[in-house]
């Protein structure tokens, strides 16, 4: 096989596409372009091609992942689920740079796991604190979201083990503490509107009937007082 031309993208100055026997084969960088001192006429292997669309998109996974991971921790799932669900036409174009996608997002998470920037069971820690702290809800459905984001099921019943049985997360108290983020925005309805909308409140929050009710009914006590 020849490369036949290798043209600059145009959306994208800083990348070319390569033809192969005059039929587009891949993207890559510029960089790793002269790194490899790719030029017209020259031969190429299936081997090198492979190698060259895993290191290009490896390159551009890891710099997507550092963007992602720049504003909260991430757990695997969402990490693999962002890579592709922003995928790009441009960005993968050729069938053997399709198949080669999926091998490049495993290792990209496999080196960031190695890094110690994706740990799931760290990922699950952190979420519990920041739901227990600023967001509070019923410990179900903590669980529940934590599934939903790919931990585990064993990750989670360590981590929620770690955390049971203490005053924050007491269900009675995680109710009070959510109910009373809420007050200001029931604090002029009547005591029957504030009822129902404060009783769907903590239902949507996961908690059962009963905790709501307690919870409602000494919070309207306190209103009366």
């Amino acid at each position: 096989m020849k490369i036949t031309a290798i043209e600059p993208q145009k959306k994208k100055a800083d990348r070319v596409n390569v033809f192969i026997d005059g039929q587009f084969a891949f993207g890559l960088s510029m960089a790793l372009r002269f790194e490899n001192k790719l030029e017209v006429s020259q031969e190429i292997s299936e081997g090198k091609i492979k190698e060259l669309i895993e290191k290009d998109q490896i390159e551009r996974l890891v710099n997507k992942a550092l963007r992602f991971l720049s504003f909260r921790p991430r757990s695997e799932k969402e990490l693999r689920d962002h890579f592709l669900r922003t995928v790009r036409p441009v960005e993968v174009k050729s069938e053997a740079e399709k198949t080669q996608y999926s091998d490049s997002i495993e290792k990209v998470i496999g080196e960031l796991q190695r890094l110690e920037q994706v740990d799931d069971a760290a990922f699950a820690k952190w979420w519990v604190e920041q739901r227990l702290r600023f967001k509070p809800m019923s410990v179900s459905l903590i669980k529940r979201e934590l599934l939903a984001k790919g931990i585990d099921k064993e990750i989670v019943e360590e981590v929620m083990k770690g955390t049971k049985e203490t005053e924050s997360t007491n269900e009675d108290n995680l109710a009070m503490k959510a109910a009373t983020k809420k007050l200001s925005s029931y604090k002029n309805l009547e005591p029957g509107d504030f009822k129902i909308k404060m009783g769907q409140f903590l239902a949507r929050k996961g908690f059962s009937w009963e905790i709501i009710k307690k919870t409602v009914d000494t919070l309207i006590e306190k209103r009366v007082e």
